[in-house]
């Protein structure tokens, strides 16, 4: 049975004073919302990660189709292949915080954002004779270079001068921005893919028709899918058009970090140690 101060106590707790995503935020973007939200600096960094993880993850995935499909490796090998991303990506991480004192987060953001589209460009120059060592590894650790760069300067430029009690909220915006990102654009790169595949195999066919084995024209009839080698092209020209539009993402991140992130002197100082916290504002 409801008590006498349950109705008061259920009215306050709906209407919190301060929470993680004020509504004023979104209502009126104005000198009202959250220093997260309103700064440009921190709006713009949200913007690149929003890019980066649409490459992200669309890379992971195509690649794990292409190792193990075409290249035929094993669950654990696929998985062993991808370890020097991780290495390299720490290696970018490192150097940019060396650095960062020195020459600020922006350098870092555009020379990252480029670094993996290069990569991702790089990539789309796969084929079904493509070897792991020799077109597979290189492009993907030049992506990883530019992820470990991006990473560290983008964390930083999320809290810029941002109150600490508004930090928590601009930290979780950012990874929230990532997830965000990685499934939009994993949904957007997965129809491109569909798209190029579909178009291949229709370009595959007469060629097909032409110089397949009886046994190989029924296993099309059978299962609607093409055999080897031919099933390996189609993968290879969907995955191929994937990573130009993954490339694509990263460029537009690269020209956020150019025009939209502006780095104050503060912020250099602050980096360099000369300068107190930011304090709450209310």
């Amino acid at each position: 049975m409801a008590r006498p101060g349950d109705a008061r106590l259920l009215r306050r707790r709906r209407g919190p004073a301060d929470p993680v995503r004020p509504q004023r935020a979104a209502l009126a973007p104005t000198d009202h919302a959250p220093a997260h939200v309103r700064r440009p600096q921190p709006a713009g960094t949200y913007g690149i990660m929003l890019m980066l993880a649409c490459a992200i993850f669309g890379m992971f995935f195509f690649l794990t189709l292409f190792v193990q499909i075409v290249l035929g490796f094993s669950p654990i090998q696929a998985g062993l292949a991808f370890l020097p991303v991780s290495v390299v990506i720490a290696i970018g991480a490192g150097i940019t915080a060396q650095l960062l004192p020195k020459f600020g987060p922006k350098p870092f953001m555009v020379i990252g954002a480029l670094s993996s589209a290069a990569g991702l460009g790089w990539l789309t120059q796969t084929d079904i004779h493509s070897t792991y060592l020799g077109s597979i590894l290189g492009p993907m650790l030049l992506f990883a270079l530019g992820m470990g760069l991006q990473f560290v300067s983008l964390t930083l430029m999320a809290l810029s001068n941002v109150p600490d009690r508004e930090s928590g909220a601009a930290s979780g915006l950012l990874n929230t921005t990532q997830q965000v990102g990685g499934s939009l654009g994993l949904s957007i790169l997965v129809t491109v893919y569909g798209t190029a595949s579909r178009n291949e195999a229709k370009d595959q066919l007469p060629n097909f028709l032409g110089a397949a084995t009886p046994e190989q024209k029924a296993f099309l009839a059978r299962t609607g899918q093409f055999p080897k080698p031919w099933s390996d092209q189609v993968l290879t020209s969907g995955i191929s058009a994937a990573f130009v539009v993954a490339s694509l993402f990263t460029l537009v991140g690269a020209m956020i970090a150019l025009f939209a992130i502006q780095v104050r002197p503060s912020d250099l100082e602050r980096l360099q140690g000369n300068h107190t916290p930011t304090a709450d504002r209310r």
